[in-house]
């Protein structure tokens, strides 16, 4: 259903898009894929949730080799080509853009960005008590790297530039951390 969902997004545009599109689409009636969602807003839900999951299992599978300041810059570049690449963010990106202010003006992606935040400000906070970045408030740490990622993908630098741009961005988190002075013995 959730395949069958994305393909008519990317068809026919997020607005447009009915649960007898997803059922046609499925290749059953209506009333079989009410059983499996109730409503389209369900099924969004459902897409979302997916897709998030998807992005935190790569994020994981990327940073599993160890937090390092090159290891965030490509986390964060990656993210951004990814959202860039996918044909869904594409759909509603460049043919549905009022979508994207919809989302903007009813506090939706506050919603999420908070979300995000969240469940990455674990991870800054490790890599700051490891001193792979400089010491600071962690959560907001976090909540501006999701910002960077979401103003990157609204209004992305040409490609060739981005992991530049993205290092310049986050470079005041990135440099280096000194190690603490030990005190003198005799």
């Amino acid at each position: 259903m959730l395949d069958a969902l994305e393909r008519c997004i990317v068809r026919y545009g997020l607005d447009r898009t009915s649960m007898t599109d997803i059922a046609r689409e499925m290749g059953v009636a209506r009333t079989t894929l009410y059983r499996q969602v109730p409503s389209m807003e369900d099924a969004l839900a459902l897409m979302s949730s997916r897709r998030f999951h998807r992005f935190l299992d790569d994020l994981v599978q990327l940073i599993a080799t160890g937090i390092t300041p090159d290891v965030f810059v490509a986390v964060v570049t990656r993210t951004v080509r990814a959202a860039l690449a996918d044909p869904v963010a594409r759909r509603i990106l460049h043919e549905e853009p009022q979508l994207v202010g919809d989302y903007l003006t009813s506090g939706s992606l506050a919603t999420l960005a908070a979300q995000i935040t969240d469940l990455i400000a674990p991870v800054v906070e490790a890599a700051m008590r490891s001193r792979l970045l400089r010491s600071t408030d962690a959560r907001a740490a976090a909540g501006w790297i999701v910002r960077i990622v979401f103003a990157l993908v609204v209004v992305p630098p040409p490609d060739d530039e981005l992991e530049a741009t993205v290092r310049f961005v986050l470079q005041p988190m990135l440099e280096p951390v000194p190690a603490p002075k030990r005190p003198r013995t005799r």
